[in-house]
């Protein structure tokens, strides 16, 4: 039997707050800590944790002290991972046009923090190649001989501009001291992904180019071979392609995912080294994601089964698992970080009371030791009760859901938010939900549809939402209104919406396109002009680029002409609207431009219809920084306060 024994380390940083109602602001900032990676040798940890609203990485002794910290400025942190036992790569973005090579976008870049000296270096700091200095893939630790690099794909181009065909991606090894990069492998303008083994050895590419005759795309995975490469798997299908996964276990294979007819699922394939042959299928027919090393070898594979499960591969994980695991029964349990002995694992764990915290498994003493909560302002009293419902839609296709019930209320006329997943390719769980949970702090019922176009309910699940932006989709989200209202659970006449992405355009669309449904509407980055917005990435990527064949996909429509477009697109509805409308917009968003809450404000204005416009000066589209992030929710309650009271 496990014991779980608690840790003194930290404890300011980390502390659990009383079982009080806690703050708005409990919710809406940044975790305490939002990434833990153990050091190789299991003596240390690496957190990315918030303070004052900063992200710091901290390098902490298991034993207690302190070893290192850094603020890395201006730039967000986006995961942490030692190297080896001295280094610690650090992965950070900012939103940047980069002059004559990128249009606006989030570029990611790699520092080297040496946990001895202190030194930090960027990664690379020069080349001999003329390179952009943007991280565009995985990145691998590995080594040359003895020394300690960093394997990083970097794009190298004589024209100077990414769009250009004398651009490539390439493959370097970058001295982690010196920050010095060399070529290991050169690409082309179509490779977009390698994979090495942990000696630096180039084991295999991706491939993706675009057939503009047959508007669709040839995916291709090709194995290096003596100077050379062998083309072993190549697939054409315009909707999706496969991925490079990494090494199996034995070093033997690369794990691919295809596509099996029988079950209609992308699964686990894995192709012989040797002899370039693929094998069949691993793991369970089910939807699929690798569990992949930092040296690229995939140990397993999750799936989501009420928690996030696993079906380990690596037979020492295999045998280990189901013991931790079983240590926190009716809980989530995600493994997020292990030595390359499994020695030590990393869990991260979710319960009905427990907003999430870190502990560290010693799998030779059986012992589980806390390492810290990510949210330290928040305790078991400020965690609402969350369950899964089903309702069938309006022609009978069933829809899962997640209810979030407010604490201390009776389940009867409550007021109700409804809250969609951005996407639409995504889906909702009962993992703790810092959206859902504020809202139902101040008192709300909160919705959260898996509508038709969500993912892990299966592929014909999936295509079901081809077509069906602003129709079926739609109405999924009203008919699970109807379902808790036909139930009493909520008051039909205290509804809103509330949605980022997709989920803001479902919000706007919950306005524009039905009538009598929402007392008011919050939109997150929603978009709005789905004719210019089309029409613009056309002149960006294509007419036959694997994103416009998406986009006309989901839409349901022939091109940007297609007056299909109009009728779904919010801000040509604009006067129909009956009820306030917030929106909300990162001025840094790369992925749903600023200009869709733009036009729907100007379209709004222009028909007379009360609305709301807020800024989030500094923001991109994921909220990634603390103080902009808590005001959104901020004002975004305060609307909804004021346009459907909890009380």
């Amino acid at each position: 039997m496990l014991k779980l024994m608690a840790a003194a380390s930290m404890a300011a940083l980390l502390s659990v707050a009383p079982a009080q109602g806690a703050p708005l602001e409990a919710y809406g900032r940044l975790p305490t800590i939002n990434s833990v990676d153990v050091s190789p040798d299991g003596s240390a940890l690496a957190l990315i944790v918030t303070v004052n609203d900063e992200s710091q990485v901290i390098v902490k002794s298991l034993a207690g002290p302190v070893l290192a910290s850094t603020k890395i400025g201006f730039r967000k942190v986006r995961s942490v991972q030692w190297a080896d036992g001295d280094h610690i790569v650090i992965e950070v973005s900012n939103t940047a046009v980069i002059d004559g090579v990128s249009y606006f976008r989030e570029n990611y870049q790699a520092v080297s923090l040496n946990v001895r000296t202190g030194d930090f270096v960027q990664l690379p700091t020069k080349a001999m190649d003329t390179v952009v200095n943007v991280i565009a893939g995985r990145i691998q630790p590995a080594r040359d001989g003895q020394k300690p690099v960093l394997l990083a794909p970097l794009m190298t181009t004589e024209a100077r501009n990414m769009q250009s065909k004398g651009s490539h991606l390439d493959l370097f090894k970058v001295d982690l001291e010196s920050g010095q990069a060399t070529v290991v492998q050169m690409g082309d303008a179509d490779t977009y992904d390698y994979l090495a083994s942990a000696d630096g050895k180039v084991l295999a590419k991706a491939s993706y180019k675009e057939n503009q005759a047959q508007n669709n795309a040839t995916w291709t995975m090709s194995l290096r071979k003596g100077g050379g490469w062998q083309t072993v798997f190549s697939t054409t299908e315009a909707a999706e392609t496969p991925s490079l996964w990494g090494v199996s276990p034995d070093g033997q294979a690369v794990i691919i995912d295809t596509w099996d007819k029988e079950t209609s699922l992308w699964r686990p394939t894995p192709i012989g080294l040797a002899d370039g042959k693929a094998g069949g299928f691993v793991g369970p027919a089910r939807s699929l994601s690798p569990v992949i090393g930092p040296d690229g070898v995939v140990l397993g594979f999750s799936y989501h089964d009420n928690f996030i499960e696993y079906d380990f591969i690596e037979p020492r994980l295999k045998a280990l698992w189901p013991a931790f695991r079983g240590a926190f029964k009716g809980q989530l349990v995600a493994l997020t970080s292990w030595t390359p002995d499994f020695k030590k694992l990393i869990l991260y764990v979710e319960g009905e009371n427990s907003a999430g915290a870190y502990y560290v498994a010693d799998t030779t003493t059986k012992r589980v030791d806390p390492i810290g909560v990510a949210y330290s302002k928040i305790g078991p009293a400020d965690i609402a009760r969350v369950r899964e419902i089903r309702y069938p839609a309006g022609d009978g296709l069933e829809i899962d859901a997640i209810l979030t019930m407010p604490k201390g209320r009776g389940e009867k006329n409550l007021p109700l938010i409804v809250l969609p997943h951005g996407g639409p390719e995504a889906y909702d769980t009962t993992a703790f939900d810092w959206w859902a949970q504020a809202l139902a702090s101040r008192g709300y019922a909160v919705l959260q549809p898996n509508f038709r176009g969500s993912t892990n309910r299966g592929h014909a699940f999936k295509t079901a939402g081809y077509g069906e932006w602003g129709r079926k989709m739609q109405t999924d989200l009203s008919d699970g209104v109807a379902f808790l209202a036909k139930q009493g659970v909520v008051d039909s006449k205290r509804v809103c919406i509330f949605g980022g992405s997709y989920g803001g355009y479902a919000a706007l669309a919950g306005v524009t396109l039905q009538k009598g449904v929402y007392r008011c509407a919050v939109s997150l980055a929603g978009p709005s002009d789905l004719p210019g917005r089309l029409h613009d990435e056309i002149l960006r990527y294509g007419e036959q680029s694997a994103r416009i064949r998406y986009r006309k996909r989901f839409y349901g429509v022939t091109g940007e002409r297609d007056p299909k477009l109009r009728e779904i697109s919010p801000a040509a509805h604009a006067g129909a609207v009956e009820a306030p409308i917030l929106l909300i917009h990162g001025k840094d968003d790369t992925v749903v431009p600023y200009s869709e809450s733009q036009k729907m404000a100007s379209a709004l204005k222009a028909a007379g219809k009360p609305y709301e416009f807020v800024t989030l000066d500094g923001e991109d589209h994921w909220l990634s920084r603390s103080q902009t992030r808590l005001q959104m929710l901020t004002t975004a309650v305060a609307f909804l306060e004021k346009h459907n009271p909890p009380n």
